[in-house]
């Protein structure tokens, strides 16, 4: 007696596996969806390799002879137009992500970065007050670090990776005598953008 089923149909077992095929790739969309939304991706690359040049040029300036008396002024106004420049590379490529700068994830970034920075600032003006001028390379490397590292938790992995490169560049600048502090902010502020920009370029965009 023939079978009334056709020979073509499928399996009830091929059929479940090709739902529960296609109910994993849609759980596997919302997660990644979900983990996007609470990534800050916007942090600039090109912002990054302009925060890297400025310092390279700082590095070079303080490395003169003539000129190593004015450190202070030259550090500060380096990080003056680094943050100038990686603000504008930030508003240009969250424009051209669509995304909002004053969004959750955007604020949770920038408010858990900020104490490191004012740490970083008040640490300074009382090292320089008490004469540990050796100590102010180290402090600027170990704060901003922690801060990087820190505020990489609600972005992408190398800002978190490079905030704990800072970290121990300047753990090392505590521990090195201060002949060597123009070298290692030279690698931190200046190599260590760089090479955060290139990836960012490469992997994220912008």
């Amino acid at each position: 007696m023939a079978s009334i089923f056709p020979e073509s149909m499928p399996s009830r077992s091929s059929t479940l596996a090709s739902i529960d095929a296609g109910a994993r790739a849609h759980l596997r969309y919302i997660r990644e969806t979900i983990e996007a939304a609470h990534t800050f991706t916007s942090v600039p690359g090109k912002g990054c390799i302009a925060m890297g040049l400025t310092a390279l040029v700082a590095a070079g300036l303080d490395s003169i002879a003539a000129l190593s008396a004015y450190w202070l002024p030259i550090w500060l106004g380096a990080a003056a137009t680094a943050i100038g420049l990686a603000s504008y590379f930030l508003v240009k490529k969250a424009k051209a992500q669509g995304l909002s700068l004053w969004g959750g994830v955007a604020r949770r970034f920038f408010l858990t970065l900020l104490p490191a920075l004012i740490a970083g600032a008040v640490l300074t003006v009382a090292l320089l007050e008490s004469g540990a001028r050796d100590l102010v390379s180290g402090a600027w490397l170990l704060l901003y670090g922690a801060g990087l590292a820190a505020s990489g938790v609600f972005s992408i992995r190398p800002v978190m990776l490079t905030g704990f490169g800072f970290m121990m560049l300047g753990a090392l600048a505590l521990a090195l005598p201060q002949s060597f502090s123009t070298a290692l902010l030279a690698t931190g502020f200046g190599g260590f953008h760089l090479a955060l920009g290139l990836i960012i370029q490469r992997r994220h965009g912008g």
